[in-house]
């Protein structure tokens, strides 16, 4: 019988499938992923592991395996390239003079090798000064290798004083530093940097920035990376900013006893600088060769007085990862991934990693990500959905509804009234869904958010030289870090100090001291604001601010901002459910859900921003409190008549009469 045009077709697809399945069939079901490894002959392999690989495997990369066709299980090694140290070597001779208008070093390598830079030594902690570096053969005629190019010190301890030049080989070389702008600096050394042999590789990597906080101090940027578990080959702005210098500081999220805690991974000091009408030199890039678990990062940028930077994106590359194997046959291999248990493999390719690295390579191709059929699929982040324990919400004092706008992990920031209502360590904060707990990590944010602050002038009679404003706050107890204020006096000096009133438990005010600074600003100092510390955040809603004139005119400040602290909490719920956020219980102690066994699950997850509702209090404040403040000082006094006037009652009950006098 002749089978139709369209059999033979589906025959084929059917075998495809039934060899796919086949194959997937004999995969360990331990491993979540896996991906085809396509050769074109058998030989030594070397390949780059994806990025989409490196994501879905453990951070140590200890769950990678191959197998072949017939699930055996081949033995391969992980190559991961870095930049090699910076070479360094002394010079075999080395003068030094300081002429009228520069400083000049004169060196003779005694290197056979291509010089691609120098770093001066000096004690010098503020300067800045453009660089010339030449070179000869024969000491005696000499050629413009490097112009104009920027060495600086500056107080706070950043320094760039390695001046890079294109390779050559030469045996002598002068540096001269141009003194014309500013005084001569010492200089008491140079280093030689001899070309390396060796570049490590490096590959783009996809960077998105999610959010952005600014402060008056600090810019501060959230970063989600399009992959996890890698090395960065460097982390760079892009901005229209012709000139600038700022400090960046990078780090990654951990969880520990169920919070979010930040923990620096990098630093630098990034510039652009244009000297004496020279074109512009830069350093727009840090982070070489730093290790990266999550996809999130954290880049704050300090901007300190100087304005945000006009910044349109932050660019990124990566160090691939290789792995490297002998195949003795042709055939499909599998790559494995996703394994959270297994222990990192063993193989004799490590002992012979030098070798491979220098064998002739045959490349392959790997296929996308797929999901292993034979794994039990579980979600961790479902965790975060799951009740706990039923919670008991009587001795809870506060309740805020919270909006969900979209599925996936809800990333809820808490507002004023409820820094103000729960405790101080947040350990009252719970969400509730339905009678359950929800299971949720609490951020501490490094992020700063500030308000206007309401001021009046309320000077003291009995002080005509202080001035004094009383500022009101729209809650009490809220996390304050800082104040500032602002003035257009040109020139002054002044001792400033941030004080409350707080009554005590017979409603007694003291005054008590909340931070103070000392404010100076000169024809030399630009423009500031009044920028004062606070040493302990205030318990009430009420704060004063004093400033000692001494014989001076009074200063007129404006412009009052309170900057505090934020926090989250992030947690997972069903859209269309209604959590809330319950708060203001002095007696509960830290929740502990031990969500820390899905960290990095939580930090790659795309967050969505929840909404809190109107806050309704559930109950009335504790007798202790309610005893305190303004109107509780008439209250205390009125029960405390109440009481000695029942306790003279007793007394008089108790007492035997007098007897009557007899007639």
């Amino acid at each position: 019988m002749k089978l139709p045009l369209a059999c033979p077709t589906l025959l084929f697809l059917s075998l495809v499938t039934f060899a796919h399945q086949s194959i997937a069939a004999e995969l360990p079901a331990a491993w979540k992923n896996f991906q085809s490894i396509t050769l074109t002959q058998p030989g030594l392999i070397r390949f780059s592991v994806p990025l989409e690989t490196l994501d879905a495997a453990r951070p140590a990369l200890e769950d990678l395996r191959i197998h072949d066709a017939t699930g055996r299980e081949v033995p391969f090694d992980l190559d991961r390239p870095v930049q090699r140290p910076v070479l360094t070597a002394a010079p075999r001779k080395s003068s030094f003079k300081v002429e009228p208008n520069a400083t000049i070093a004169t060196l003779e390598t005694g290197l056979a090798q291509l010089v691609v830079g120098v770093t001066l030594q000096t004690p010098a902690r503020d300067f800045l000064k453009p660089v010339r570096v030449e070179g000869s053969s024969d000491g005696r005629l000499w050629a413009t290798i490097a112009d104009g190019l920027p060495v600086f010190a500056l107080p706070g301890g950043t320094t760039q004083l390695r001046v890079n030049f294109p390779a050559g080989l030469w045996p002598h070389l002068r540096v001269t530093l141009d003194d014309r702008r500013a005084a001569p600096v010492p200089i008491t050394g140079i280093t030689l940097h001899p070309e390396s042999a060796q570049v490590a590789p490096s590959e783009s990597l996809a960077v998105e920035i999610t959010e952005r906080a600014e402060t008056d101090r600090e810019t501060r940027l959230t970063l989600r990376l399009n992959g996890g578990n890698l090395t960065l080959a460097g982390l760079g702005l892009v901005t229209s900013d012709a000139l600038f210098s700022r400090r960046v500081t990078l780090a990654e999220r951990a969880i520990s006893e169920g919070e979010v805690r930040e923990t620096p991974v990098a630093s630098g000091f990034l510039y652009r600088l244009a000297l004496e009408g020279r074109p512009a030199v830069s350093n727009v890039t840090f982070a070489v060769d730093v290790p990266i678990q999550s996809r999130e990062l954290l880049l704050t940028i300090h901007n300190d007085d100087n304005p945000p930077l006009n910044l349109t994106a932050v660019e990124a590359k990566r160090r691939p990862v290789f792995a490297l194997l002998l195949n003795d046959r042709p055939g499909p291999l599998h790559l494995l991934s996703g394994n959270v248990q297994c222990p990192a493999p063993l193989y004799d390719l490590a002992a012979l990693r030098r070798d491979l690295r220098a064998a002739p390579l045959v490349t392959a191709a790997v296929g996308a990500l797929t999901t292993n059929p034979r794994f039990a699929a579980l979600d961790p982040l479902a965790l975060l959905a799951a009740g706990t324990t039923p919670l008991d919400v009587n001795p809870w004092r506060f309740r805020k509804a919270v909006r969900l706008v979209g599925p996936g992990l809800q990333h809820l920031e808490l507002d004023l009234e409820v820094l103000s209502h729960c405790a101080p360590s947040f350990a009252d904060l719970r969400v509730v869904l339905s009678g359950q707990q929800l299971p949720f990590i609490l951020e501490r944010t490094a992020i700063q958010r500030s308000f206007p602050v309401t001021a009046i002038q309320a000077e003291d009679p009995r002080r005509p030289k202080t001035s004094r404003w009383m500022l009101t706050l729209p809650q009490k107890s809220l996390p304050l870090m800082r104040l500032t204020g602002e003035t257009s006096a040109p020139l002054f000096r002044r001792d400033v100090m941030v004080f409350e009133e707080r009554a005590d438990a017979r409603g007694e005010k003291r005054r008590v001291a909340l931070g103070n600074a000392s404010w100076v600003r000169t024809l030399e100092h630009k423009p500031g604001k009044l920028d004062i510390a606070l040493n302990q955040s205030p318990t009430t809603d009420r704060l004063w601010i004093e400033v000692e004139n001494g014989d001076n005119p009074p200063l007129e400040l404006t412009a009052f901002i309170a900057w505090h602290t934020t926090a989250r909490v992030l947690f997972r719920a069903a859209p269309e459910s209604a959590p809330a956020l319950y708060y203001g219980n002095a007696q509960a102690a830290f929740p502990r859900y031990d969500l820390d066994l899905v960290a990095r699950q939580i930090f790659s997850a795309i967050k969505v921003q929840a909404k809190l509702g109107p806050e309704e209090a559930l109950r009335g404040k504790p007798l202790g409190e309610s005893l305190v403040g303004t109107k509780g000082n008439a209250l205390f006094w009125g029960v405390l008549v109440a009481v000695v006037a029942v306790l003279l009652f007793l007394l008089n009950r108790l007492l035997p009469k007098p007897a009557e006098p007899s007639k």
